[in-house]
């Protein structure tokens, strides 16, 4: 396979099972009022069933011009004041958070 042979790499990716198992049900009426109890129990669940590597999670900011940037870092802790993680406010994250404070943290 090559990278021009872009039926084949269509048909390899469409062949690729996904979600090879049942995903639980959500019933937003029985999530818990606190979103950090939610994610908690979640990461327990994954953590229990062997996900590798569940605190890893990819940040998602935008740079000086606006372009997206992400980048794959490690969940350091998590309560009802936010999510932590490792970092500086002088590195590339830090400059890009401090000039726009939203992100988007996305864990498989």
């Amino acid at each position: 396979m090559t990278e021009n042979d872009t039926s084949t790499v269509r048909d390899w990716l469409r062949g690729i099972e996904v979600f090879a198992r049942q995903l639980p049900e959500f019933v937003t009426g029985q999530a818990p009022a606190e979103p950090v109890e939610l994610f908690l129990r979640w990461l327990a669940d994954a953590v229990d069933a062997g996900v590798p590597d569940p605190h890893a999670m990819t940040l998602s900011t935008v740079d000086e011009a606006g372009d997206p940037d992400a980048r794959v870092l490690i969940l350091k802790d998590v309560d009802s004041s936010g999510f932590r993680f490792a970092g500086h406010a002088s590195s590339p994250k830090g400059v890009q958070l401090t000039g726009a404070p939203r992100a988007a943290l996305t864990f498989y």
